[in-house]
């Protein structure tokens, strides 16, 4: 059997589990485009048929590829729930850590995405796609976004999203404020405005020295929305010699840079969607939900490959397939490594489970 059809096999049979209500031709369709993304690392269809083992012509491949991303009855917000629960089951008693940024993919599409921070690595929970330029997702679609990941978190879970200057609007920062177990940290504009001392001043007007990092406690934001009071973080940003500020829900300042230095994942999952991994970005779709769907079977190889890589630290194989001295490799990146050495061994896949929870082993790579 050939590589192809051994990694082929073993999503499609996952597949099955995973989806047991979506159409079998569906649930094939599904499981031939993930592991064309998972060989080819390609956006772009023809590519991915490339890389699948078929006895039909490929073009006749890459057509049965459009037309599942053409299909209207593939609603992406319902049929991603199972692959969220076995990544959520292992953080639902732990503090949720969401970051949301968003990134172009596709012909003029924008993907706007919430992730939930997993050991090292971010993995995608919710996203919606829209036409439009990168940082300039409305505040409707940005609480929409924020509304389908609370339908994911548990009674009296905690939660912290992490956002950059994207996020910072007074009705997000408001809805924000109005969720009882929900802490934010969202950078915001130093031009903006703040009653601090009796009067509206700019941030960057505030009096600050150069180094100083401190919390501005209970100001009322915006000039024009007046939201608050909450909380304003400044930090100092020695490359660039000035300060940045954030609002935020915390009352330590270092409890609030603590959290904020996660944000990055998203940008390493982001990376890891596109130059650095599967190369979403070489896609040629340009309608937003045929671009969502697309995302819909990456985020699904995307989870593969994080348990792949837990997996190979799990059993202690990685020691064989890499330098093991420290960590030098992401668990996106070691999850390819061992799906390499399962392929090029003829060794069994293991079985798709819930992922580990992060506190069970060791993996320190940031």
């Amino acid at each position: 059997m050939s590589d192809a059809e051994r990694l082929y096999q073993t999503i499609l049979r996952n597949a099955f589990a995973l989806f047991p209500e979506m159409l079998a031709e569906n649930v094939v369709t599904l499981a031939l485009m993930i592991t064309g993304i998972l060989r080819g690392r390609n956006g772009q269809l023809s590519q991915i048929a490339r890389k699948v083992r078929y006895s039909g012509q490929k073009s006749s491949l890459e057509d049965r590829f459009r037309r599942l991303v053409r299909n209207e009855n593939i609603i992406v917000e319902v049929e991603y729930n199972p692959v969220a629960q076995l990544f959520l089951s292992s953080l639902s008693h732990a503090r949720l850590v969401f970051a949301i940024d968003s990134t172009k993919m596709g012909g003029n599409c924008i993907c706007l995405m919430l992730s939930v921070h997993y050991k090292s690595r971010a993995l995608p929970l919710v996203w919606v796609v829209f036409k439009g330029r990168k940082g300039h997702s409305s505040q409707a679609l940005q609480l929409e976004l924020f509304e389908a990941a609370k339908a994911y978190v548990p009674d009296d879970c905690q939660v912290v999203l992490l956002g950059d200057g994207e996020f910072d609007g007074s009705q997000v920062v408001e809805w924000l404020e109005a969720q009882p177990d929900w802490d934010y940290v969202c950078r915001t504009d130093e031009t903006n405005l703040v009653f601090y001392q009796g009067a509206w001043v700019s941030l960057r007007d505030i009096p600050l020295a150069s180094g100083q990092e401190t919390l501005l406690a209970q100001v009322r934001f915006t000039q024009s929305n007046q939201v608050g009071p909450i909380n304003i973080l400044a930090v100092w940003h020695e490359a660039e010699q000035r300060h940045w500020f954030f609002v935020t829900s915390f009352d330590d300042y270092k409890t609030a840079q603590k959290w904020y230095r996660k944000r990055f994942t998203i940008e390493t999952l982001f990376s890891d969607f596109k130059g650095r991994g599967f190369h979403l970005d070489a896609t040629r779709l340009w309608k937003p939900e045929r671009v969502s769907r697309l995302i819909f079977a990456a985020s699904i190889a995307y989870v593969f490959t994080v348990f792949l890589g837990v997996e190979s630290i799990v059993s202690g194989v990685y020691h064989q397939l890499v330098r093991s001295d420290d960590y030098y490799h992401s668990l996106f990146q070691l999850g390819l490594i061992y799906l390499d050495h399962l392929l090029n061994e003829c060794l069994d896949f293991p079985a798709l489970s819930d992922l580990r929870p992060p506190t069970s082993f060791a993996h320190g790579y940031t």
